[in-house]
């Protein structure tokens, strides 16, 4: 199966949702697959339905069995229609997400076959404009899955997620995540999602942002971080945090952007460079850029890039377009 970075899945679900094919994203818990479906669904204008398929039996698929009265008094069972499902008069855009697919058991799976193949199930049909996409977790993942039936996989295009930093932080860029949070990721990379399936907390995508929202609340800084993403991870970040402190004061770089000392630690210039990225707008990236140009080049470069995460328009201030053409070999 094909791994992608959230970009890629990005890519894909436009391409997939186009041509009307159905979309199964696989990857580890925590990984983000939810944030990516819901991204795609507001980024098209859908309105989003949820169905967490491990909630539903055969039955809840169709349903359910309800008694109904008949014209000459007599009774009969017939399905009714999904209280989870759109309305099928509806003639807007339909994003409808099928969670934790892989957890469902099997016999739900195959009830949902006839809607993966023809939009309908028993008397109820999906609205006209309906894109279908489901996620879940790999059977690697020890995460309860059962296998997907044959004839279910075969009407998905399928994915399988890979968390990236990169991808990571520019989503964090406009979702205000401490900047301590994604230098130090710049830094241990690996500690973005650093699975253990023996443990109760480890670090994933999912677990940074609940230590973000987190973070201003912590007492005890050891067990308010090691609760969340797991002990080894903890110590590590607490530990970069007392480095963190050695970052240049942005506004004084802003300020003096030629005199403010350039760390030579690599683990303060991932600090500084994603301190900068921060506070970079078109009134400061000037003076942010005159102090970049200092910085050794991947550390200019993922300062330039988280900054461009924050504002695209920055591509088009002057500082940046002699920056490019100055640094050719660096990007190629």
């Amino acid at each position: 199966m094909r791994t992608v970075s959230p970009t890629g899945a990005d890519e894909e679900l436009e391409v997939n949702g186009k041509a009307g094919i159905n979309t199964m994203i696989w990857g580890p818990p925590g990984s983000g697959k939810s944030d990516i479906v819901y991204d795609y669904g507001i980024r098209i204008g859908a309105k989003i339905y949820e169905l967490r398929a491990n909630l539903f039996d055969p039955v809840d698929v169709r349903g359910g069995l309800k008694v109904v009265e008949q014209k000459d008094g007599s009774y009969r069972t017939k399905y009714g229609v999904p209280e989870d499902y759109p309305p099928s008069d509806y003639l807007g855009l339909v994003l409808l997400f099928i969670e934790e697919l892989p957890n469902a058991p099997k016999a739900t799976m195959n009830a949902l076959l006839q809607l993966l193949l023809t939009h309908r199930i028993g008397t109820y049909t999906l609205p006209i404009n309906t894109i279908i996409v489901a996620a879940g977790n790999r059977a690697s993942d020890r995460a309860a899955v059962h296998e997907m039936p044959t004839p279910v996989k075969n009407r998905f295009a399928h994915i399988e997620l890979e968390p990236t930093v990169n991808d990571f932080c520019k989503w964090a860029m406009v979702n205000d995540i401490d900047e301590s949070i994604t230098s130090f990721l710049r830094y241990r990379p690996k500690l973005l999602h650093s699975m253990d399936a023996t443990e109760n907390a480890f670090p994933t995508p999912r677990t940074w942002a609940m230590l973000n929202k987190k973070l201003p609340f912590i007492k005890n800084m050891f067990t308010g971080c090691a609760s969340v993403i797991g002990d080894g991870a903890a110590g590590e970040y607490i530990a970069y945090r007392a480095i963190y402190k050695e970052v240049p004061d942005p506004q004084d770089i802003i300020k003096k952007p030629s005199t403010v000392k350039v760390p030579t630690e690599a683990s303060v210039l991932y600090a500084t460079a994603g301190a900068l990225a921060n506070v970079a707008e078109p009134k400061t990236f000037k003076a942010i850029m005159k102090y970049v140009n200092r910085m050794p080049p991947e550390y200019q470069v993922v300062a330039i890039r988280d900054s461009l995460s924050k504002d695209m328009s920055l591509q088009s201030h002057d500082s940046f377009t002699k920056w490019t053409e100055a640094n050719a070999d660096v990007l190629m």
